[in-house]
Formats: C-alpha cells, sequence, structure tokens
C-alpha cells in the first residue's frame, strides 16, 4: 500500500474532530440537524485551517444515510465514497488552475442534472478568489438560484478578492488561525498513534513553527518522522529543521546592538559553516527581537524561547532599547524581497546587522572636542588660529558664542547619535544648533538662527525632536528649545571688506535645497538701474 502523508491520514473526518473551529463546527451541526443547510457558503480563513475538510464534513453530513445527530456515521456508502475520493457527485475544483469562464460554464451546464448516487451535489472550489471576473459574473445567476439538489463551498485565503455580489449570496464563515497549544496537543495526539516518543518542548516548537496552521504542523511533524527519527529532541528538532539555538540568537541579538562586529560575524560564521539555514536565521532574529521588545515595556507572553532565553532577551532589550530594536527590526525585514529574489542570504545578513550598528557610525567622534557652538573649533590652548593669505591683515578670531556651556564628555556621542535619529529635514535644522545643557532632568539646545528655532518649535517637529531626546538622553528628560545669545550677529567681517546685506541663499537650509535641485542664485535688477 503506497504511504499516505501524516495530513491526509489524520484528516479531520467528524464535526468533532476539527480543532480551533468549534464555533463554525457548531453552527454548521445546528444547520445540519434542523435542515436549515444554506446552498452556498464561504470559507475564508489562512492556509492549514480546516475550510477544506469541513467542507468535505458537511457534504458527509448533508449525504449520510445513518447520520447520528449532525455528526456522519462513516460507514455507509455515501460517507465511504466521499472519504475514499470516489464519489461522483462530490466535486472538487481548483479555481487556481481551473479559474476561466469557459470551466465555470461547463460547472453551470451540469449542475442541473440530479445527483448520481448521493442526495445532494456538493460543488467544492478551492481558492475561490483565483477566478477571473467574468467567471465569477458566469456563476453568480447558479449562486443566487440554485437547483435544490446542489450545495456551494467557495473557500479562499483572500476574501476581500471575492467580488461583493458573490459574498452576497453565501454564508460567511471565517476560520480563525489555530493556537499553539491545540496543535501541539494534535500532534502529540498523532506522534502517540504513530509510535514515536517526541519530547514535549519539541512539540512547542513545531506548534510554534507551524504559526496557526494544523497542516503546516503535520506537515512538520512527517518531515521529521521521514528522516528515521524516533525518539525526537528539541535540538535534534531544531538541527533536522535548520533553526537557530535560541542561546545563539541571544548572543547575536546582544553583539549587534552592542555594536560589536567582531563577535557578530564570527558567530555568523559559525553558524554558516555549521549547515545552518540563513533564513531560518533571520526568522528567528525577527522572533527574539519581538519577544525582547515585549519584555523590555513588561509585556509577558506565552514562552517563545523558555524562562531563561526570555529573561536574557529582556536584559538585551531593556539595555538596547526599542528604537534600536524596532531599526533592527526593520532592516531585517527589508531583506524579504531581496532573499525572495534569490540574494546572497549570508551576505545580505551580513551587511544588514552591520548597518544597523548605530554606534560603530558615531564612534570616531570620540576623540571630537566637546560640543559647542557651530564653528568653535578651539582647542584646550584656544582657538586654533587660521593663516592669513599673502598681503591681507590676520582676520580676528571669532570666539564661541558665550551661551554655549560646557557639557559632559561623551555627550557629543549622544547629540550626533541623537540626530541620526531624525529625518533630514528635522536633522537639518540642528547643523547650527549645539547642546547647550545635558542633565538628567532637561535637555537645552540653542539656535544660532531665529528662522530655525520657530521652525523647529512646530508640533510636528519639535515631537520628532523630544522623541529622538529621550531616546538617547532618557525618557524624563524635558526638552527646552532657546535662540543662543549674540546668535543674531553673524561674525564680523575683516576691516577691509565693504559692508554687504545678508542674502538669503546664505541660509543653510535654503543652500541644502538649492545644492538638492541643483538651483542657482538669480539676482534680478529692475530695468533701468
Amino acid at each position: 500500500m503506497p504511504y499516505q502523508t501524516l495530513y491526509l491520514k489524520y484528516r479531520s473526518q467528524r464535526f468533532a474532530d476539527l480543532v480551533g473551529q468549534d464555533a463554525i463546527a457548531r453552527t454548521l451541526q445546528n444547520a445540519v440537524e434542523q435542515g436549515r443547510v444554506a446552498h452556498a457558503y464561504l470559507f475564508s480563513g489562512v492556509r492549514g485551517t480546516g475550510k477544506t475538510s469541513t467542507a468535505r464534513i458537511l457534504a458527509k453530513a448533508v449525504n449520510c444515510l445513518n447520520r447520528q445527530g449532525a455528526e456522519p456515521c462513516g460507514e455507509c456508502a455515501a460517507c465511504v465514497e466521499i472519504a475514499s475520493g470516489a464519489a461522483v457527485d462530490l466535486i472538487e475544483i481548483d479555481a487556481a488552475s481551473n479559474r476561466g469562464i469557459d470551466e465555470i460554464r461547463e460547472l453551470r451546464d451540469r449542475v442541473k442534472y440530479l445527483p448520481a448516487s448521493l442526495r445532494v451535489k456538493v460543488y467544492i472550489i478551492d481558492e475561490a478568489h483565483m477566478l477571473t471576473a467574468e467567471a465569477f459574473n458566469a456563476l453568480l445567476k447558479t449562486l443566487e438560484e440554485p437547483p435544490p439538489h446542489a450545495v456551494f463551498v467557495l473557500a479562499t485565503t483572500e476574501p476581500h478578492k471575492i467580488p461583493l455580489t458573490v459574498a452576497s449570496r453565501t454564508q460567511r464563515f471565517d476560520f480563525r488561525r489555530i493556537e499553539s497549544a491545540a496543535i501541539g496537543t494534535r500532534l502529540a495526539q498523532i506522534a502517540q498513534a504513530e509510535g514515536v516518543t517526541v519530547d514535549p518542548s519539541a512539540l512547542v516548537l513545531l506548534a510554534r513553527m507551524a504559526q496557526g496552521s494544523m497542516r503546516d504542523g503535520i506537515t512538520f511533524l512527517d518531515q521529521l518522522l521521514s528522516r528515521g527519527a524516533e525518539s525526537l529532541t528539541v535540538e535534534r528538532t531544531r538541527e533536522l529543521l535548520g533553526l537557530a539555538d535560541p542561546d545563539l540568537l541571544v548572543d547575536l541579538l546582544t553583539a549587534v546592538t552592542s555594536g560589536d562586529a567582531a563577535a557578530t560575524l564570527s558567530r555568523l560564521q559559525r553558524f554558516y559553516e555549521a549547515g545552518g539555514d540563513m533564513r531560518q536565521l533571520v526568522r528567528g532574529l525577527l522572533q527574539a527581537i519581538r519577544e525582547a521588545a515585549l519584555r523590555s515595556v513588561g509585556h509577558r507572553q506565552q514562552e517563545e524561547f523558555g524562562s531563561g532565553v526570555g529573561q536574557r532577551l529582556e536584559k538585551v532589550g531593556r539595555a538596547a532599547g526599542r528604537s534600536a530594536l524596532l531599526d533592527l527590526w526593520k532592516g531585517l525585514m527589508e531583506m524579504e524581497p531581496e532573499l525572495r529574489k534569490g540574494a546572497d542570504a549570508r551576505l545580505l545578513l551580513e551587511l544588514t546587522l552591520l548597518r544597523s550598528m548605530k554606534a560603530d557610525a558615531t564612534s570616531s567622534l570620540a576623540a571630537a572636542p566637546v560640543v559647542g557652538a557651530p564653528g568653535a573649533a578651539s582647542t584646550a590652548s584656544g582657538p586654533a588660529a587660521v593663516p592669513a593669505a599673502p598681503g591681507e591683515a590676520p582676520p580676528s578670531p571669532v570666539a564661541p558664542p558665550a551661551a554655549a556651556p560646557s557639557v559632559p564628555p561623551g555627550t557629543d556621542l549622544r547629540w550626533e547619535a541623537m540626530k541620526q535619529k531624525l529625518q533630514v529635514s528635522v536633522a537639518s535644522l540642528l547643523r547650527d544648533a549645539w547642546l547647550a545643557q545635558a542633565g538628567d532632568a532637561l535637555v537645552r539646545i540653542e539656535f544660532r538662527y531665529p528662522s530655525h528655532l520657530e521652525l523647529m518649535q512646530k508640533p510636528d517637529k519639535k515631537d520628532l525632536l523630544t522623541a529622538a531626546v529621550r531616546d538617547v538622553f532618557g525618557s524624563e528628560v524635558r526638552v527646552e528649545l532657546a535662540a543662543g545669545e549674540g546668535q543674531a550677529a553673524t561674525p564680523p567681517p575683516p576691516a577691509s571688506a565693504a559692508p554687504t546685506r545678508a542674502s538669503v541663499a546664505d541660509d543653510p537650509l535654503v543652500r541644502e535645497a538649492m545644492n538638492r535641485f541643483d538651483a542657482v542664485s538669480v539676482k534680478v535688477v529692475p530695468r533701468g538701474r
């Protein structure tokens, strides 16, 4: 006898066998018992949640010769024919490959004939959203006024693609994702029936990987059993499925969020040389980032990786901060389209993780002087001298504005890190601003140009600035914006130069806009002057 896959072998045969769809099962049972079975149903939900199995059970229930309440007996000729796939009056149509108007016209012509052996003809149209608009139009009249001996069941994973004119002629049932606990219980029953010993932690891992799909969970179990494993441990399960060890995920996430590029690349290298699947590593990292972010804000849920790993992830989340975790998560998510195009997963992951290390981007600023006013390139011995051109008087040294007091060492790194978190349009307003005060309770930023201060005080920009400041300096600090003392006056020109009028093109924002759009400054002179 040929081998039968587990998801077909253990497919639900009665309403009581359906897992995770109790409300739908009860409703259909009541309809069968009361003789109120509708002529058309729309079953929607993600893959593997029991849509087609429920349709087949309904076909058994309306045709069973020895029905017990609403449950089919499973032993009469009608039940046996349907279960074996030999029933000519149970017509299953794959709309993905039979989506044209010709196929639907043929269905419409045949539906008027009486059943050959069963009481009721049942048409199951799988992936119904794949039908063309013309095919849906051809099906409309049949769904509106079907013959009394026919029942239609449309199954789809994308109900929003079903035309409203079709959906309104059906009774819709939405199949929920199945809980991981229910999937794990069902997998344990199947493993026991197959005579295989499975570690409960391995079943939890398989149920989590199924992501609400019972069929996927059973397929994963079948995949493991087909490799000759009579006793499955969680380590063996990870090895066979190419999954990353949770401790490796935590170590890798710790290295990335702390900016340790060498440790990050070293762990990726060991995982790759051990034969690990980089795509599975990306999925594992996304789950680890999610749990770290949730735990960092005090949210607890069912253990994904175990209590010990969960506590380590909580420490990583609190140390890195939500902003860094979300940036890393976004970078990994942006990898997905490139992975689907066949890009080198290892190279792409290395570049993504290195790019997310914001600490590396600002480490070169460690030797820079303390942040002061713009243009104040002073050292401990005083301002730097600018050599004068031959024949010219040396320019007067420009002292930094008095309103920029010194701040503790290291504040410059936080200032640059804070600006990197802002949009370009907001960060550009800080180009000629400086950090006047950075304490545990107050962060004061002063601006050289009043126009920049005015723009930054607009609610949308100030909210973005406040969020970035609190991400870097602490969630409790108050942000204060002010004009720097004496900032309205620009540095005095050399004595020999004639006084000139300030041009709007000197504004840094205007210069940036001109550079971006390749614009030039044009002087307009009225005629006659």
